[in-house]
């Protein structure tokens, strides 16, 4: 089985991760591709980053 790792903040997740997700899915060879909630993104302040778990709980909730 091969499965892709997308990497992100998802601070929030959105529509355009889903796309994104949704299209190297159907496009490529994998068979899956696993959302992957970093800590942090040095392009974006540190201030505004919400919580980890709640960010790991929005993009469960949002593949679901």
């Amino acid at each position: 089985m091969k499965i892709g790792l997308y990497f992100g903040s998802f601070n929030p997740i959105h529509v355009g991760h889903l796309i994104i997700a949704n299209h190297i899915a159907e496009f490529s060879d994998l068979d899956q591709v696993w959302f992957v909630v970093t800590p942090h993104n040095p392009f974006n302040n540190m201030a505004t980053l919400l919580d980890n778990n709640k960010r790991l709980e929005m993009v469960y909730l949002a593949t679901k």
